[in-house]
């Protein structure tokens, strides 16, 4: 089915057909990008060697009310509706009718129904799981890793690596105030690959960047923190191989005459690209860590999760060291 509609897409001209994709798609690419973006921190503290946590949760994304539907700019087709705007994947589960004129009688022809998007009208649910350890000079690094997910001809395989560095101690008068401030950074990827046939295969891949300034404070058991940075994200859709396809001579649709493309497109859109906010807290029970935030950006987002959380090792480290210059000192 997957096949059909995309040979279905390409029955027109290759520069409508890439217009209609990436309208359609633009907004997946963009809840992608700002779920990969989203989750890298619950607190400015980093841990100290080697002190550790893994976190899992969920976001809960909105797109924007604008991501619901498209209008595109066609040089040849026609949509005979009266707004001239189709639904994106995140929009409403409705398909729309796609023509062209017939130059020698001159009326309308149907040539395809566009499809219709996933009907989401409220948050859409990303999950998310990472981990991180603490370094030396109150250096964190953070990373994302998923196995490699295989259902049937789909193959799906993600990751993401971030650093958070405690900025405060460099500051002067500012390293005694009773808060905690870093900045960190992360980079994701995630890569989909569809096969339709040894030789036909779809590619849709993603990459996220992030960099934030975190300030928070703890307070008995609770922290919270809020923070205030730049996220930038970018989608690729790519079809390879070799179609069969109507006809299509410039000015009208040849059914009985049937040609063949390669590698019909290769297309970049849907991304994020600005500032982002949020605001959150984290509840600390023991080992155990329970947070939730506000995200305001392009697609606002919000997230809850759990976690491990230890700092048992970087505190035995600590008291050893003290012990020993201790030591020395004598």
């Amino acid at each position: 089915p997957a096949q059909n509609e995309i040979t279905n897409f390409l029955a027109g001209p290759l520069n409508d057909t890439e217009e209609l994709l990436e309208g359609y798609m633009s907004p997946l690419g963009a809840w992608f990008g700002s779920g990969l973006n989203s989750g890298w921190y619950n607190t400015a503290k980093p841990h100290t060697f080697p002190g550790f946590d893994v976190t899992g949760g969920v976001h809960f994304i909105t797109p924007s009310a604008d991501a619901m539907s498209f209008k595109p700019i066609l040089n040849e087709l026609i949509i005979p509706n009266s707004s001239g705007e189709l639904s994106t994947f995140l929009g409403p589960n409705e398909q729309t009718e796609i023509g062209f004129e017939n130059p020698i009688t001159g009326d309308y022809e149907k040539l395809i129904d566009a499809p219709g998007g996933l009907g989401w009208d409220y948050a859409i649910p990303m999950p998310y799981i990472q981990g991180s350890v603490g370094l030396i000079q109150n250096t964190e690094i953070l990373f994302r890793v998923a196995p490699p997910i295989e259902i049937e001809d789909l193959e799906m395989i993600y990751w993401g690596l971030g650093l958070k560095h405690d900025i405060k101690q460099w500051i002067p008068a500012v390293n005694t105030l009773p808060f905690d401030l870093s900045f960190l950074i992360a980079y994701s990827k995630l890569n989909s690959h569809l096969s339709f046939s040894d030789s036909q295969e779809l590619d849709f891949n993603i990459k996220a960047f992030n960099s934030n300034i975190i300030l928070s404070k703890k307070l008995l058991g609770l922290t919270p923190y809020i923070g205030l940075g730049y996220q930038y994200s970018t989608s690729k859709l790519s079809l390879t191989g070799e179609y069969k396809i109507n006809g299509w001579n410039g000015q009208q649709i040849i059914p009985d005459q049937k040609i063949t493309v390669s590698d019909p497109f290769n297309l970049s859109f849907g991304g994020v690209n600005g500032l982002r906010a949020n605001i959150g807290a984290r509840l600390k029970l023991l080992l155990f860590t329970v947070h939730a935030e506000w995200t305001m950006a392009e697609y606002d987002i919000f997230s809850i999760g759990i976690g491990l959380n230890s700092d048992f090792g970087s505190k035995l480290v600590k008291k050893a060291t003290k012990n020993k210059d201790a030591r020395d000192d004598n």
